[in-house]
């Protein structure tokens, strides 16, 4: 139903004559008039004779009428046209509301719409076939496709898939960019079976997916650590025609970089580049990584110069990867070389970094290099973090230095760094190395009072020591405790168990069976 016009119905005017036919009438009436002048002018003077008013007096009487007749007639058609033109000839602003106008930019329309005539506009309310129509007549496919995003954007994923959902009902054509937005909302909270029915859903309505689509759902199998699934989609992907790029390749390298397997990682590494597809310094990244997985310092060291050969700069995580796949060889001067590399090319050391180069000196138990270098990291304005100080307790446990250890622990403190379950485990264990029943007692204390739940690690490293002193009672107490923290027992712990029972004096041998 049209909804009601404001506007009042205008009977035309004589003198509002507006097209060509109007205006010949209007003339050819005042000529007609004209005409009658002269023929009554005539036929006046020939009845008249010689009467009253001399010829010549009464002839110049009815010319001159004539005269004034012919002038005043169009001024005064003139007059009332202007007039009628301005009252009901042009329209108001008011009365243009809802109608076409010419917009600033050529070729495109602006409309002018109040909710009088079109209702509010509300995102969220169901589109019937006419209004998706209309919206899309009006170019606010645009809008709906940003109101998917925007609602994807602040986490309202149900109110996203249902906008998504009117639009496919309504058959409004959109192209793949609120489909990608869903499919990214789903993805980002592991929901790939959802991600799926979304892709499914998008192909049925006749949008084909694009590399955005696949490398989407590429990046959320990576995360879930699901690299299988990762090359699957690559696979789909290039089967169905769609250009994979770098990032593409990228996320299924480091997919399986990151469970070290570096030789599928390399595979498609082979692949992108006979593909014609350059890879980027992340990709190179990811190899290096698998091979600091592996303790691969030279593969680690092959993949950096390949990636300088091609022109690519090695970032600071190229070289801390580098330096971490030295230290987890346990080669300390490698490592020490590469920090310096990385100075020379004016890449400056983060924390990760420096981490790294200090967990290589805790491998081989060298605590005074370990100092060292967590000072050194100090003095360029790198701020420590648990992790480089957990690496130095590390390093101090190794060489069996507890009492260092425990200054590293102060040092901490002092410097405003939360000490968390990994850093209470190292100094645990540098007790433990060092046989000191009374502070491994006091250290697990203090983690507790600070609010930190020990892990079954730490219960392993406070029970080692009282295990190897044939304390099987403690090491019963410690294993109490921790089934009352919901923990279980790992290998460790039973090892130490073991050797408390084995250790105790007299042995006790029955206990292994009724523990």
């Amino acid at each position: 139903m049209k909804p009601a016009s404001c506007q009042t119905t205008k009977k035309p005017s004589l003198f509002a004559a507006k097209t060509t036919a109007d205006k010949l009438r209007v003339t050819g009436l005042l000529a007609g008039i004209t005409i009658v002048v002269c023929v009554a002018d005539y036929v006046l003077a020939e009845m008249g004779g010689e009467k009253a008013i001399p010829a010549g007096g009464r002839s110049f009487i009815i010319e001159t009428a004539t005269v004034l007749v012919c002038m005043l007639l169009p001024a005064a058609f003139m007059h009332l046209s202007k007039a009628a033109f301005k009252s009901g000839g042009k329209e108001s602003p008011k009365n243009r509301r809802g109608k076409l106008l010419p917009s600033e930019e050529p070729g495109k329309l602006k409309i002018e719409r109040t909710q009088a005539v079109n209702g509010p506009v509300d995102s969220e309310e169901q589109l019937s076939p006419e209004k998706a129509k209309d919206v899309t007549t009006n170019g606010g496919v645009k809008g709906l496709s940003q109101a998917v995003a925007a609602a994807v954007r602040s986490g309202d994923r149900s109110r996203a898939e249902r906008l998504l959902g009117d639009i496919i009902r309504t058959k409004t054509p959109v192209d793949t960019m609120p489909f990608n937005s869903v499919i990214h909302a789903c993805a980002k909270t592991g929901d790939m079976k959802g991600a799926r029915r979304w892709l499914h859903e998008m192909r049925a309505a006749g949008v084909e997916p694009n590399t955005i689509s696949y490398n989407i759902l590429m990046d959320a199998s990576a995360k879930a650590d699901d690299a299988e699934d990762a090359e699957h989609w690559l696979s789909e992907m290039l089967k169905d025609g769609v250009p994979a790029n770098e990032v593409s390749y990228a996320t299924v390298i480091h997919a399986r970089a990151k469970r070290g397997e570096t030789e599928l990682a390399e595979h498609w590494l082979s692949k992108m580049l006979a593909a014609g597809v350059e890879p980027n310094i992340v990709s190179y990244n990811s190899l290096i990584y698998a091979c600091g997985r592996k303790g691969d310092a030279a593969s680690a060291e092959r993949w950096l110069r390949e990636a300088e050969q091609r022109g690519l700069s090695p970032r600071v995580t190229t070289y801390t990867a580098v330096v971490d796949a030295c230290a987890k060889s346990g080669d300390v001067e490698r490592a020490e070389k590469w920090m310096e590399k990385m100075k020379e090319a004016k890449v400056e050391p983060n924390v990760v970094s420096y981490s790294a180069m200090i967990d290589a000196c805790a491998k081989v138990g060298d605590a005074v290099r370990a100092q060292r270098w967590h000072q050194r990291m100090q003095n360029a304005g790198v701020q420590p973090n648990a992790h480089s100080f957990s690496a130095v307790i590390n390093a101090c446990a190794k060489s069996g230095k507890v009492v260092a250890a425990c200054e590293e622990f102060d040092r901490m403190e002092h410097a405003g760094v939360v000490a968390d379950v990994v850093v209470y485990s190292g100094l645990l264990d540098a007790c433990a190395k060092a046989g000191d029943l009374e502070r491994s007692k006091e250290v697990f204390a203090r983690m507790k009072a600070a609010g930190v739940r020990p892990n079954v690690v730490a219960y392993a490293s406070l029970a080692r020591p009282f295990a190897h002193r044939g304390e099987w009672q403690e090491v019963e107490s410690f294993a109490q405790d921790m089934g009352q923290a919901g923990l279980e027992m790992n290998e460790y712990f039973l090892y130490a168990l073991l050797l408390a029972y084995a250790s105790a004096k007299p042995r006790q041998s029955d206990r292994p069976r009724t523990a």
